[in-house]
């Protein structure tokens, strides 16, 4: 290991300008053929309604996105990418494996400007590699666009304070705005931000633009505040479907990040590895915590202001996912904290040479031996790419978690296998093309983004309740709507009736005129729904 560094420490320094070129390339290049293993795995609902909004034009997509829980910009996008990639489930979520290799490379230029060279490769690094962002990377969802904003905003920030001019002021009040305009809870994000430049500036703080710029973004805002008010009001009058905060729950966002399973699933040497993680991450966050303050605010406080915001008598609103820029300033923690490890090692290897080179000259002056640099640097790097080795290893079950869940659901624990499904109902339909009519609302949309011409999806009118936001585009738009099942059925002699039923559950069709001719239960694995499809036939 030490001839190792002896070769390769002076050819860094001699190329170092081709490193940090090469270094945001390939980690991005590494992230997104991690991604690419499961760009084509079963999507699940909130997938398949952002792959629904891309059917329509921006105007009617502001109107439906009012009606949800979520701002805008990020189906906006998807449309665009949609005109101009297609409507294919690897397609439309390599956008988000885009926006996630645009949050490594903004990673890359703040550790870079703000903590140096070696840093910003370790940083990179393991965020390439963090399951959380890969995991994320794989669905048609806005998190990896939140990354990418609050990392290149936090950027940007530092740039302002340092530098000062109204370009970076202006650039970072847009960031701000562009923010609230892709999701709400990145307004933590913006907090962690204005208790940084409360530490920096202190009694100065309102002498300085930030006023001004948060004015702006205010400004920026203001058009989607209709929006805004509307989706409040329909969230408090129909509840909210996240479970009561718990211990568990805040045990299971911190095995999420790092190993993505569940606190209760992570056992043996899965849970060995991920406290000596936790360890080594107290460590760092305690021994640097004058260097870390930015990256420890945008880590933690968020967190905190979430965890409050979800005591009674408020809702709980605790999501993981929803603070995945919380979750990905970890591995920028863990890689900058090994390159501060191994700078202090090497300092104090130097000072101890020092000693003993004094002491040496004291007693023999003539037969010095001048100790190497590299020699010197030796097991400080060696101790620092251990505790490297240590996260990226966590990092590395945690990959392997998610390409075992695939679109796995923390939340409904669950994971969709909606291709699958679609799969064996034509395989049962044997080329005849008999209507598909899907029990339940949620259920179409998850099929109705594999069907093609010949096999059209339905769902029922009369049995939907359009109580939720996320039914806005069924209830006004006809798309696979059936509005009179009488009429619809009255040229027909065999349908298939499909849902997701619970174990020993079975599917009812609302029609008494109709027998089941055939019926199919599938349960795709230990983490999938169980199914069933039903063949109707008409009574004579």
């Amino acid at each position: 290991m030490a001839r190792l560094y002896d070769r390769i420490w002076p050819h860094f320094q001699r190329h170092k300008r081709l490193i940090l070129i090469a270094t945001p390339l390939v980690c991005g290049l590494i992230y997104m053929i991690l991604c690419m293993t499961n760009l084509t795995r079963s999507i699940w609902f909130d997938e398949s309604f952002s792959a629904y909004l891309t059917r329509f034009d921006f105007a009617h997509i502001w109107e439906f996105t009012a009606a949800d829980v979520h701002p805008p910009f990020y189906y906006f996008v998807l449309k665009a990418w949609a005109k101009l990639f297609g409507r294919t489930d690897f397609s439309l979520r390599s956008l988000s494996m885009v926006f996630g290799a645009i949050a490594i490379l903004m990673a890359f230029l703040w550790l870079k400007y703000k903590y140096g060279t070696i840093a910003a490769i370790f940083g990179t690094f393991l965020l390439s590699i963090s399951p959380t962002l890969v995991r994320y990377g794989q669905e048609m969802r806005m998190y990896t666009l939140i990354v990418a904003i609050v990392f290149a905003a936090t950027y940007v920030l530092q740039l302002a304070i340092d530098h000062g001019g109204k370009k970076w002021w202006f650039l970072y009040a847009c960031l701000l705005a562009l923010g609230m305009w892709t999701h709400y809870f990145v307004v933590f994000a913006w907090i962690a931000h204005f208790f940084y430049l409360l530490k920096i500036y202190k009694k100065r703080l309102f002498k300085q633009p930030v006023l001004k710029v948060y004015f702006l973004a205010v400004l920026l805002f203001l058009p989607w505040v209709p929006g805004l008010i509307s989706q409040i009001a329909d969230v408090q009058g129909h509840g909210f479907w996240v479970p009561a905060l718990s211990f568990n729950g805040l045990a299971n966002y911190w095995t999420e990040a790092l190993v993505y399973e569940k606190a209760s699933q992570t056992q043996n040497w899965l849970l060995i590895l991920a406290l000596v993680n936790t360890g080594l991450f107290v460590y760092l966050l305690y021994k640097y915590r004058r260097n870390f303050v930015l990256l420890r605010y945008l880590a933690t406080i968020p967190v905190v202001i979430l965890v409050l915001l979800s005591m009674p008598p408020l809702n709980s609103m605790f999501i993981p996912r929803y603070l995945i820029y919380a979750i990905a300033a970890l591995p920028l923690i863990g890689g900058v904290g090994c390159a501060f490890f191994m700078r202090d090692s090497i300092l104090h290897a130097e000072r101890a040479a020092k000693k003993r080179r004094a002491k040496a000259v004291a007693k023999t002056p003539s037969h010095i031996i001048v100790e190497p640099a590299v020699a010197l640097w030796r097991r400080p790097i060696v101790r620092a790419f251990v505790c490297l080795a240590i996260f990226a290893a966590t990092s590395l079950c945690g990959l392997r978690a998610v390409a075992v869940h695939g679109s796995y659901n923390f939340d409904s624990n669950a994971q969709s296998a909606s291709r699958e499904l679609y799969s064996d109902l034509l395989a049962l339909d044997a080329g005849k093309n008999l209507p598909i009519i899907a029990a339940s609302p949620w259920l179409y949309y998850d099929l109705s983004f594999y069907a093609d011409g010949a096999h059209q999806m339905f769902f029922l009118d009369e049995t939907t309740k359009y109580d939720y936001g996320s039914m806005r585009p069924l209830e006004k738009t006809y798309f696979g709507k059936i509005r009179d099942l009488d009429r619809f059925l009255s040229n027909k002699t065999e349908i298939w009736y499909v849902g997701s039923t619970p174990e020993l559950d079975n599917l009812s069709f609302p029609r008494d005129d109709w027998e089941i001719s055939e019926i199919s239960n599938f349960r795709y694995n230990e983490y999938s729904d169980s199914y069933q499809i039903l063949k109707l036939t008409k009574k004579i």
